[in-house]
């Protein structure tokens, strides 16, 4: 006998982001006076072990970006207007993602999954792409002149900040412009980045400082000093930051309270002339989110199917299986709420990249009625679900008293949420 043809899932996690995982850290070098050569570091998350990931295909790179379903690393080149593609472990050059591009700056990959790149140049606006490269759009209504820093608050407004403006210009998730959201106590930003308080961290490259404006835009003064030329910042596991330090050379640590902790990648370490764009990226530890919100299918057992929801606020697995066995008992007909069709559903919590759950079977009722009122064994017996990526699960069921068990794999009808999912996940960006 058959079991499992087609399946309804929901699910409902938490993701916390507290329990990160091993990282590497990648540093832009735009080279000596911004000018060739130029190159891709590689370092651990403790800055040791300095090794040269990407030195091809570079025109003055200002930041970098990984697809992980791809296996890719982006960068975005200001002098050639092109992003260019690279395998994500070696390096290797794997040719042109997006090319036409008012010199890019920053990438991110924003809350609808989409890839949101900065133009230095151009007509200043945001242009979207997808994970393939596919040019989707110009997102905002306005442009940005020397756009080179962006991010997202907690209601998902775009911010950008304007390098030659001296400001920060915020816009809603449409893209419609809001104004200015700080133009006053800066004298060239670069990149921005929101806490989770609410509060803007701004990179003052003229400034040679870090400085800290509230959810309304008011400055609230420097927040890490010693500063010059700084540019690029990111969050190590440990909860410190990095920041690119042009003048210098280097890379220097701060704590989470934004007292200096020493160099974080030394001065002339593999030739580091001048760091402007750095991304910390996670050991491949999967962690259920809610971009896993999506029709799944068992690729095994042709039109059988999953239907996948995420609650992320409750941190439970909730999961209805609607199945029916594939050959009819007497081998006569189907017939609905026969002993060839079960309602299965359970109940666990997350741990991780699973969730184990204790599974009811429904039984009895009748179609779009109210009486008979259906019955439920809840002791059925258990599922397993366990991702191994944003298109990937396996499901393993146990249910004693029909004799019924196995395993089986599951994966995604269409692709359109894995980079929702690996954004949420910190596995596509661990922006956050």
């Amino acid at each position: 006998m058959r079991e499992v043809l087609f399946t309804v899932l929901i699910l409902g996690l938490v993701f916390d982001r507290a329990n990160a995982q091993d990282a590497e850290v990648y540093i832009v070098d735009v080279g000596p006076n911004r000018g060739a050569p130029w190159q891709v570091i590689r370092v651990d998350e403790d800055g040791q072990n300095p090794q040269q990931f990407i030195n091809t295909g570079l025109s003055r790179p200002q930041d970098i970006l990984f697809i992980e379903h791809r296996n890719l690393a982006l960068v975005s080149n200001l002098f050639s207007n092109q992003i260019t593609q690279y395998d994500a472990e070696t390096g290797a050059f794997a040719g042109t993602f997006a090319s036409g591009i008012g010199q890019p700056t920053r990438m991110e990959i924003g809350p609808d999954g989409l890839l949101y790149v900065l133009q230095w140049q151009g007509n200043g606006r945001v242009w979207r792409y997808d994970l393939d490269g596919q040019f989707i759009d110009e997102f905002t209504s306005i442009g940005v002149n020397q756009s080179i820093g962006m991010d997202w608050d907690n209601a998902g407004n775009l911010y950008v900040a304007s390098f030659g403006g001296a400001s920060v210009r915020k816009f809603d998730t449409d893209g419609n412009d809001l104004g200015l959201f700080i133009n006053a106590n800066l004298q060239g930003p670069t990149n921005i980045r929101f806490e989770s308080n609410g509060d803007l961290l701004v990179l003052d490259w003229s400034g040679n400082s870090v400085k800290r404006f509230d959810a309304s835009g008011n400055y609230l003064g420097v927040f890490m000093s010693g500063l010059g030329q700084a540019e690029g910042i990111e969050v190590l596991p440990n909860g410190n930051y990095i920041i690119g330090n042009g003048v210098t050379s280097s890379m220097k640590e701060f704590d989470a309270s934004g007292q200096y902790v020493g160099e974080f990648v030394e001065a002339g370490t593999l030739g580091l002339a001048t760091p402007n764009g750095v991304r910390v990226r996670h050991a491949q530890v999967f962690q259920i989110n809610a971009g896993l919100n999506d029709a799944w299918v068992n690729q095994d057992a042709p039109f059988q199917g999953m239907f996948i929801t995420v609650y992320p606020d409750l941190g439970l697995v909730f999961v209805a299986w609607f199945t029916f066995d594939s050959v009819p008992p007497d081998a006569g007909m189907a017939t609905f709420g026969g002993i060839d069709q079960r309602w299965v559903t359970g109940l666990g919590t997350i741990d991780g990249d699973r969730v184990s759950l204790n599974m009811e079977l429904t039984t009895g009722g009748g179609f779009n009625m109210a009486q008979p009122v259906p019955s439920q064994d809840t002791s059925y017996g258990t599922m397993l679900i366990v991702f191994a990526a944003c298109n990937g699960a396996q499901v393993t069921f146990d249910f004693p008293g029909p004799g019924l068990s196995g395993s089986f794999p599951i994966t995604r009808v269409v692709g359109d949420n894995i980079p929702l999912c690996e954004s949420l996940a910190g596995q596509g960006q661990t922006h956050r």
